[in-house]
């Protein structure tokens, strides 16, 4: 059943489930193959079959950037719908929403001495969700926009620009970063009418992002500027008053985005379901090869293989490409939204987020408690289908991806660890993230392990992990460093 009308699609689900059955016994299956020969059957398909880097390239070349609201970000929709309708999947739809579509425009930054006329324009892009302005402001260094920062110079900040660093001064120093929004909403608190953030690193390199984590426009401008840059204009505030002359124009309207969904159902019906997702949404500075080419288009091929070993699952498997991340995990939390008005996210048993996922080594299991021996155990026998792989296990949950609306409603949710060079990061949200920094293998074995994954996690008996309820959830969030964030961006929702 191919359907474009996201009601008709869940009316499926529902429809599919309504015989759910109680599995048992994680670590035996009831068809009589074993885990290790299924991997080696996914493995060979999948060298013969891949499909992500080609269709990786092709996007690029043919869509060019998939920035949610636009004509670019509509085609990628239009794209991956159609592969999924080719590949045969149960059921592929679209998930509508309305947005709020915002466009930059122009961005013109100047920097000049008090009471000076010697302009000195600076390469500059605006970040996303930021309004139009036209001002003249001192610049006063904020060092890394933590609130401790802020408040050592408080009395300085209203009215002013703040530089601030987008990443730490001291990535040992033993403290937490923010998001770029968190230091906005920050600035925000302390009265500042502007912010300039430097990239984190020493190169020319400036990257977009969004100012906001709900898709909101905020109330001051926010622009960024190179790591040699930041470091010329630092060094010129040691001796003189430096003022930032800015000139930015960008548009918001309404609009419209949409998910794209494909299912495939257990061979019995049940209501328990596995969730792979990959945001397809990426900026307009360039075509998003990384972020999040790596994991939407790794996705295609992860929902192929599994369709092709249907037979072992014993429960459902729903893969979701999300638009909207980038503007505030607006496609993930509308999803939420539906999935909660029809009770359905008891029936999500894992979530497993793809956020430029390349060449993995291991898994961050987010310190859910029993999840990280059941993937040390899976990791064991990917071992032997991929030598490249390492079982390394993390648990450092985190935030600002579509797993978060999720994890915040109890949801168990993970991700894999990649290994990939530092060009990759280099180039986060910037101008250089093209096909060019990607190669293959980064896409197939991601494919390979998430393939693997997710039909030894749909076809086990029984996977004992729970969901959090909301006290113990708000104590977890609470003892991994998460609430001071969400406080920050107004998500905390507990007393």
């Amino acid at each position: 059943m191919n359907s474009k009308n996201l009601q008709a699609f869940f009316s499926f689900l529902v429809c599919v489930s309504c015989g759910f059955f109680c599995v048992e016994g994680y670590s035996k299956n009831s068809n009589g193959t074993s885990d290790d020969s299924l991997h080696l059957k996914v493995n060979e398909w999948l060298k013969v079959n891949s499909k992500s880097y080609e269709w990786l390239k092709l996007a690029g070349e043919k869509i060019g950037h998939r920035l949610t609201g636009t004509l670019n970000g509509r085609s990628a929709e239009s794209f991956v719908y159609e592969k999924l309708v080719d590949s045969g999947l149960d059921s592929v739809a679209y998930d509508p929403f309305p947005i709020q579509v915002w466009n930059r425009k122009i961005c013109k930054v100047e920097l000049v001495p008090f009471r000076s006329d010697n302009y000195l324009k600076i390469n500059a892009v605006s970040l996303a969700n930021t309004p139009s302005a036209t001002g003249l402001w001192h610049i006063v260094d904020g060092g890394d926009g933590l609130e401790k920062d802020l408040q050592k110079i408080n009395e300085k900040i209203k009215g002013n620009c703040l530089l601030l660093n987008l990443g730490l001064t001291k990535k040992d120093s033993g403290r937490r970063n923010l998001h770029r929004a968190e230091k906005i909403s920050l600035a925000l608190k302390y009265g500042a009418s502007s912010v300039i953030f430097i990239h984190p690193a020493k190169k020319d390199n400036i990257l977009t992002g969004t100012a906001s984590l709900t898709g909101k426009v905020v109330d001051i401008p926010a622009v960024c500027i190179s790591g040699n840059e930041g470091q010329m204009l630092r060094n010129w505030l040691k001796t003189e008053k430096v003022m930032a002359d800015l000139l930015v124009k960008n548009e918001q309207r309404t609009g419209e985005a949409r998910n794209v969904l494909g299912y495939i159902k257990a061979k019995n019906p049940t209501k328990e379901t596995i969730v792979f997702t990959a945001h397809l949404d990426s900026w307009d500075l360039s075509t998003g090869a990384t972020d999040n080419g790596l994991g939407s288009f790794a996705l295609l091929d992860i929902a192929r293989a599994v369709n092709q070993y249907r037979s072992h699952l014993n429960r459902n498997v729903l893969f979701i490409w999300t638009m909207g991340e980038e503007l505030g995990l607006l496609g993930s939390r509308h999803i939420l939204q539906t999935m909660k008005s029809k009770d359905q996210i008891k029936d999500i048993k894992l979530l497993v987020n793809l956020d430029m996922v390349g060449n993995p080594v291991g898994f961050n299991a987010f310190d859910w408690p029993g999840l990280g021996n059941i993937l040390q155990d899976f990791g064991t026998k990917a071992m032997k289908i991929m030598p490249g792989f390492k079982n390394t296990l993390i648990n450092e949950p985190d935030l600002h991806s579509d797993h978060q609306p999720f994890m915040l409603e109890g949801v168990p949710v993970f991700s894999a660890i990649s290994s990939m060079p530092d060009s990759i990061y280099d180039c986060y949200h910037a101008d250089c993230d093209n096909i060019n920094l990607i190669q293959p293998y980064y896409l197939t074995t991601s494919a390979t392990l998430h393939s693997m994954l997710a039909l030894e996690l749909g076809r086990a008996n029984r996977i004992p992990v729970r969901h959090f309820g909301q006290k113990k959830l708000s104590n977890w969030l609470t003892r991994h460093g998460l609430k001071e964030k969400l406080q920050i961006s107004n998500e905390w929702k507990w007393k």
